[in-house]
């Protein structure tokens, strides 16, 4: 993906933060990646022949047992194969979801029959499985494609005892997705070339016109604030909130080393509070909902409580919970009307996030430094 955050490139932050879903605990599988029959290596090459043209509907993820927490993720697998190449996809709500008992091969001709009874549009059918429980993560991926009548084209499945999935290691639903979506790019023979990230297709618009983010209208008035603060220059002034980590915690000793830092590379004249903002963000996979949700509540904040300074902005450090390294970075800066300058985001998946690295409460505040003066300098 771009490097570019999300008044650029609001797409980026649909296909982000899902890693923060914790996995549950799936039914045990025993099929494998097992030898085609002649009729299932036909049916197979068929569709392989056909390439990115390949008509294909994906319907929603079966994570553990938790299938009604699904649509999202399939969403994001569907709009990956997108960028992958692939032009004729479509994402059904029609949710298939095995006992919790079922095999995987058993899952698989349990999907088969599905389709044969729940006739789709296009020619194949994609069915996914990402099994894992919250102290381990992903320790499976299913993958199962069907044609239309329901019959067996492609089985896929993968455990941490696998080559690929060990180079890969996934940690968390995003990642499951890329996986799996590298795979089917592969075996489909989708050359890399013929990726596309213009955001102009049939998935991509679905999650354009489905984002809770501002409008046109709004996005242009905050290129023009951002101009704004830019010219405005190190005379700028900016109180910075104790820095968020979830709903309940934060941190006033972070804001104070972001406000040094900030005051360091002299993109502002920044002061930390003490009194911590407390944000109730609504639980959900869509990250950019949860980004919008944590930019509305500061912007309201701001509105009926005006700082003492040009500018304010809520920092939010995304940590895994179990391993010493950030999911995401967020960052809101609003100016002292409580209109939106900025709105970002940063994950393992941009530039900048990679460069850096963040590990740390002092390398998410790097970042965020670096991200401010990219928009200021």
């Amino acid at each position: 993906m771009s490097d570019q955050g999300i008044i650029r490139m609001p797409l980026a932050i649909l296909t982000a933060g899902l890693a923060m879903y914790a996995f549950v605990p799936g039914c045990q599988a025993s099929g494998s990646n097992g030898q085609m029959s002649p009729e299932q290596q036909q049916r197979f090459e068929s569709m392989q022949a056909e390439g990115v043209q390949v008509s294909l509907t994906v319907f929603p993820i079966v994570m553990g047992n938790n299938a009604a927490l699904n649509q999202d993720v399939a969403n994001v697998l569907a709009l990956l194969l997108e960028k992958a190449g692939l032009t004729n996809l479509e994402t059904s709500d029609a949710a298939f979801a095995p006992p919790n008992d079922a095999s995987y091969d058993q899952a698989a001709k349990l999907f088969g029959n599905f389709i044969s009874e729940n006739p789709i549009e296009t020619d194949y059918a994609l069915y996914a499985e990402f099994i894992g429980t919250p102290a381990k993560g992903p320790t499976e991926i299913r993958g199962v494609i069907v044609d239309k009548t329901g019959q067996s084209v492609w089985l896929d499945r993968q455990t941490t005892a696998d080559r690929d999935f060990k180079r890969a290691k996934p940690d968390g639903p995003m990642t499951c997705c890329v996986f799996l979506a590298e795979r089917v790019r592969k075996q489909l023979g989708i050359p890399t070339s013929a990726r596309d990230d213009s955001g102009q297709g049939k998935i991509a618009r679905m999650f354009a016109e489905n984002s809770p983010g501002p409008g046109k209208a709004e996005r242009a008035a905050m290129e023009q604030r951002q101009s704004a603060m830019k010219k405005a220059g190190s005379g700028a002034t900016m109180v910075v909130f104790p820095v968020r980590f979830s709903d309940d915690e934060a941190g006033a000793k972070d804001a104070t080393h972001l406000a040094e830092m900030l005051n360091g590379k002299k993109l502002c004249k920044a002061k930390s509070l003490d009194s911590p903002l407390r944000v109730k963000v609504r639980p959900g996979h869509n990250e950019q909902k949860r980004l919008w949700q944590l930019a509305r509540t500061f912007q309201d904040h701001i509105k009926q409580n005006p700082p003492d300074a040009d500018y304010a902005i809520l920092a939010d450090y995304m940590m895994h919970p179990k391993q010493e390294r950030a999911w995401a970075v967020h960052f809101v800066v609003c100016d002292r009307k409580g209109q939106w300058v900025i709105v970002d985001f940063q994950n393992d998946h941009h530039g900048d996030f990679q460069s850096i690295d963040p590990k740390t409460h002092d390398a998410c505040a790097l970042l965020v430094a670096k991200r401010l003066e990219g928009y200021l300098r």
